[in-house]
């Protein structure tokens, strides 16, 4: 496999490791990720690619720009919820606090 094939191969298996880092919360893993794919793409982009392995790039880059928008929608719903719960903990916190101090 060259080079450029195995870069790409890394690129189509960040969406699955990214999907699993969002679906259980993590993070951190999923910003390590995020500049670990970026590193792939710029070393990628330094490269003398033929015309086949020029296309197989830009549909590989197609296809991630895809993937980031379905999990950008997924990352916004999480954030929205844990919006709430912090909301709703604060109010629950200044309950507790005005119950005490009565």
């Amino acid at each position: 496999m060259s080079a450029i094939a195995e870069l790409l191969q890394q690129l189509d298996n960040f969406a699955d490791l990214i999907g699993v880092a969002i679906e259980s919360g993590d993070w951190d893993g999923l910003n390590d990720l995020l500049v670990n794919r970026q590193e792939v793409l710029l070393t990628l982009s330094t490269l003398a690619l033929s015309d086949q392995e020029r296309e197989l790039a830009v549909r590989t880059m197609a296809s991630i720009q895809s993937t980031d928008r379905q999990f950008l929608v997924i990352v916004q719903s999480q954030k929205e919820t844990l919006q709430k719960q912090v909301a709703s903990l604060a109010h629950d916190r200044k309950a507790v606090q005005a119950y005490q101090s009565e």
